[in-house]
């Protein structure tokens, strides 16, 4: 197959699983068995009358109904296969095993497993006290008391929902440890409950042997153990655009791979007969992917890291079977893997931001490859120029990595959270080299040496690299305006600027260019989507947009968390509160009058002069003009909108089409 028609399929065969988890409602279960049998019944035709473009049509409608169908087989397994608890609300007594726990900078986190009453396994999500941690150990078997509840609800609806990852990792549940009545830790341990004990084991030596600042950041370079960086170091990596190096992903991977290759390659090259008569670049390729192999097991093999795995594992390959191993074709041998074993990947934003940098990049590379006269003048350069020349090309390559990589990300960032750093390329540029030749590289030779006590020079090292990381993106986070914020986009930007990329990357000669055009219409609308004019969440937060598009909050009771998710889909870093303790009233978006009350005394007036009438704690008995949102229409925890639709005001609930969100 070609490398345009490979493309092609590839990017059907993406599009056909990014509709179907797009669906508001979950497809008939014969829906994409259905499309298949007639697009053959349409290629068969084609065939039959010799139509060229016909067939390329049909084998298109073909690979869609394929990627459509084995999408919906994947959620149906996941489904069938995961156990569902049959009531998650309020206090209740339960024995399972636990799988993780994890110590944070406050109180822990524990996942357990359980099986429902037909036998089938699911997981909760826990929390506690920081000491359960280390008393509630992967692999023992507990009895608790615990306060359950279902997944975390979206705080926006059409947002970010946090069930979809969780669903696909077969939790079903989450609450807070009240009581751990007994624990038997003498149970044998399988694979998985060893490789978890052997991540905190390690994370925790990293965190002894460093500060409090740079352990927790090593801890989670290595092992993916993440939970015990401070707030305000985490909040630097993440106003500053460095908020990548915190999750292990195919940056990482390659580094850590890459180092272990570089490493028996340059020690190879000091016996100059062993690599004159062998090829050491294939036992190189090996042991490097072996190490990889183990980095994946000691990282916990998130979908983030696998998905990093398989794309090095193909390059590795390639060097095996003595192919180019930077090549657009295994970048999209790597996607097609990653979205056959997940097929869910295709909408997350891991998935998106990590492949879109390295596509972007191998295309970069490929370009550049063509036009490189560099090893060609190196024979007539003196020792001095070569030099000065490899440092300058060096620095340039950063540079325009970090560009590019930054670019192809950046976009996708903010449609998926919002905002971005400022400062993103120059902390990226600082920080990268940094990164590449003082942290990751010691990390497995760290690990190497800690087994015989040896790795104080390398967590030495690892620690200073660390350190000025964090003092350069807290640096660059306490200037003004490092952050900004865009609100967010209309629905089809992401689409439309994802063609365009795609165009750009995969088309062949000037027509690429095309491309170009979907990306700047898609640019010009970041940041333009429609913003309702009321965000509840149960009757705890109550926030408003008044006229001017500015936010008011009119009730929070501990909600800050959702409040501040709220302020960042409008495009606000702020939104004060209004004095509502005795009822209160604006003008709000589209001069729509809105009457918050606390007691039903001024329900009648309300419901004259106002467009609508927020009474949470009442029921209106009456008929009342205005829309009305009483005791009644509210649900514990639930995100409820009111959207402004000509004139006519549409409230909006939680959907409940699709099987993360029941």
């Amino acid at each position: 197959m070609s490398r345009n028609n490979f493309s092609l399929s590839v990017v059907i065969f993406a599009a056909a699983l990014a509709v179907f988890f797009a669906s508001a409602e979950e497809p008939h279960v014969n829906a994409g068995l259905l499309g298949v049998f007639s697009a053959l019944i349409f290629l068969m035709l084609a065939y039959l009358g010799h139509h060229i473009w016909l067939q390329r049509l049909a084998w298109g409608v073909i690979i869609f109904a394929l990627g459509f169908a084995w999408a919906h087989f994947m959620t149906l397994a996941q489904y069938r296969g995961t156990g569902t608890p049959l009531t998650l609300q309020g206090e209740q007594e339960i024995d399972g095993r636990v799988t993780w726990s994890e110590p944070r900078a406050r109180g822990s986190v524990v996942d357990i497993s359980l099986r429902d009453a037909g036998g089938r396994a699911f997981g909760l999500r826990l929390y506690g006290k920081q000491a359960m941690a280390s008393t509630l150990r992967p692999g023992c078997f507990a009895r608790l008391t615990a306060e359950l509840s279902p997944l975390a609800l979206p705080s926006v609806i059409g947002g970010y929902d946090p069930r979809f990852v969780a669903w696909f990792d077969g939790r079903r549940g989450r609450g807070f440890i009240r009581e751990v009545q007994t624990i038997d830790c003498g149970q044998r341990l399988n694979l998985r409950h060893r490789l978890a004990r052997l991540r905190l084991r390690l994370a925790a030596h990293y965190r002894a042997l460093m500060s409090d600042e740079t352990g927790p950041v090593a801890a989670a370079l290595v092992t993916g153990v993440r939970g015990k960086i401070s707030r305000p170091v985490r909040d630097a990596f993440r106003q500053s655009g460095l908020a990548h190096m915190l999750a292990i992903s195919g940056l990482h991977m390659a580094l850590f791979a890459g180092s272990i290759y570089a490493l028996l390659r340059y020690g190879a090259a000091l016996w100059p007969r062993l690599v004159l008569r062998y090829d050491v670049r294939k036992p190189s390729a090996v042991l490097a992917l072996m190490a990889a192999s183990g980095y994946l097991l000691l990282s916990g093999a998130s979908f983030a890291t696998q998905r990093a795995y398989i794309m090095l594992a193909i390059f590795f390959l390639a060097i095996l079977l003595d192919r180019p191993a930077i090549t657009m074709r295994n970048v999209l041998w790597a996607a097609l893997l990653v979205l056959v074993i997940q097929p869910h990947a295709i909408i997350q934003v891991g998935f998106q931001m990590s492949f879109g940098a390295v596509m972007a990049l191998v295309c970069a590379y490929e370009l550049w490859q063509k036009r490189d006269r560099f090893y060609v003048r190196l024979a007539d350069m003196t020792p001095r120029q070569r030099v000065w020349n490899y440092i300058a090309r060096y620095s340039a390559a950063l540079a325009f990595t970090s560009l590019i990589a930054g670019t192809a990300t950046g976009l996708v960032a903010i449609v998926h959270f919002y905002r971005i750093g400022v400062f993103g390329l120059p902390a990226n540029l600082m920080a990268m080299p940094i990164f590449g030749t003082l942290i990751m590289p010691m990390a497995p030779l760290s690990l190497l040496a800690a087994s015989a006590g040896l790795d104080a020079p390398f967590l030495a090292i690892m620690q200073f690299g660390i350190w000025l990381i964090i003092e350069w993106a807290q640096w660059l986070t306490a200037f003004d305006g490092a952050v900004r914020v865009f609100g967010a986009s209309p629905d089809w930007v992401l689409p439309l600027m994802a063609t365009g990329f795609l165009g750009l990357i995969l088309v062949s000669g000037r027509y690429r260019l095309i491309g170009l055009i979907p990306i700047l219409i898609a640019i010009g609308f970041i940041g333009r989507g429609e913003r309702p004019l009321l965000h509840f969440i149960g009757r705890e937060l109550i926030i408003a947009q008044d006229n001017l598009g500015h936010l008011h909050v009119l009730r929070n009771r501990g909600r800050d968390y959702e409040l501040q998710r709220i302020m960042e889909f409008h495009g606000h870093k702020q939104a004060p509160a209004m004095p509502c303790d005795n009822g209160c009233g604006l003008m709000g978006h589209d001069r729509r009058i809105i009457a918050y009350l606390t007691n039903p005394k001024r329900l009648t007036v309300a419901c004259r002069n106002s467009d609508i009438v927020i009474l949470p704690f009442q029921t209106v008995k009456y008929p009342c003009k205005a829309l009305v949102i009483d005791k009644t229409v509210f649900t514990s925890n639930a995100p409820l909108q009111i959207d402004v639709d000509g004139r006519r005001l549409e409230m909006k609930k939680q959907a409940n089409g699709r099987f993360w969100q029941r």
